[in-house]
């Protein structure tokens, strides 16, 4: 008997422990450690986190392992370096005011990546504090900045390449900027994106086009800039260009 303890007093009390303390116990000394390895205290901390387990527990049932497998905190889990690159993508981008050409431009992926060079004074805070946010923002500036007459339909359409392999894919196709965030000085339009057959449980993802914009009287406003974003499930660069590499490349 090592510790004081004999082994009877040790077994009354186990089964009594949750299972971070049972390990624990674990490492006092090896006359711990012996009799805390009888599945019996296990199970008993089983059925207090999974009931229904012990009502019917599978034949070859370990409850340590059990316990030990699915009681630890989950490890983040980080998305290995994506093949695609912004230096492999050209984006074609095209606006319509009212079924009139305004705006087409075939924009590198570097070039989106790069952001706004110059931000215009004069902006609202609430879109000040969305351009320098963490997250990876792919847009880029308009020039000549575009002056717009609130009303009329503005849609939008965009394509992107693949240079290493050759397909493009439909981004957005024929998108309305129907929403405007008059607080944050934004147009927003959107389109599901079409995934790859090889992954057929991904849907319901957007990708969002905003027109970013400052008031320059009652129904004008004067776009300076464009932004490309896939909110929605993907915010960080390894995420975004993940994402892009599983559209339906053609």
């Amino acid at each position: 008997m090592e510790n004081g303890l004999s082994d009877e007093v040790l077994k009354a009390v186990f089964p009594l422990l949750d299972g971070k303390d049972l390990v624990f116990c674990m490492l006092v000394c090896r006359q711990w450690r012996e009799i805390a390895k009888d599945d019996y205290f296990w199970k008993c901390i089983c059925a207090r986190k999974w009931p229904s387990i012990c009502k019917q527990p599978p034949s070859d049932a370990n409850y340590q392992k059990l316990y030990l497998t699915f009681s630890k905190p989950r490890t983040p889990q980080h998305l290995p370096v994506p093949k695609l690159t912004f230096e492999d993508l050209v984006f074609y981008i095209d606006m319509w005011l009212d079924g009139s050409l305004i705006f087409s431009q075939a924009v590198s992926g570097c070039i989106l990546r790069g952001g706004l060079q110059n931000t215009p004074c004069g902006i609202p805070d609430v879109l000040v504090a969305h351009l320098t946010a963490p997250d990876c923002i792919l847009m880029m500036e308009v020039e000549p900045k575009l002056e717009i007459t609130m009303g009329p339909s503005i849609t939008v359409s965009v394509l992107a390449h693949r240079k290493d392999t050759k397909k493009m894919a439909c981004v957005i196709n024929k998108s309305t900027f129907d929403y405007i965030d008059s607080n944050a000085a934004r147009a927003l339009a959107y389109e599901y994106l079409q995934f790859s057959p090889r992954y057929p449980f991904i849907s319901d993802i957007r990708a969002w086009m905003s027109l970013l914009f400052l008031y320059k009287g009652t129904n004008v406003i004067e776009v300076f800039g464009i932004e490309l974003d896939f909110c929605d499930a993907a915010r960080s660069e390894t995420e975004i260009l993940w994402l892009l590499d599983m559209l339906d490349w053609k």
